[in-house]
């Protein structure tokens, strides 16, 4: 099992960074489940809603959603 940071999980949902976006997309694809510790979820809406990302409430509902219902995590 492959425990995530925060910095993966931003890095794969953003694609900010096209580098770094592509090593999240290797990592967390490799058909291997994903371990996603409660305060990695913290820090993610925390990162999501504030700087350069502001995602509205409903945009990080839908992503969370859409992760707790993903094979990979």
């Amino acid at each position: 099992m492959i425990g995530l940071d925060t910095n993966i999980l931003v890095r794969y949902l953003t694609q900010d960074d096209e580098q770094q976006w592509q090593q999240a997309v290797t990592l967390i694809q490799q058909n291997q489940p994903c371990f996603i510790a409660n305060i990695v979820l913290c820090e993610l809406v925390w990162v999501l809603k504030g700087g350069n990302y502001r995602f509205h409430k409903d945009e990080i509902i839908n992503t969370l959603e859409a992760m707790l219902h993903s094979s990979a995590f």
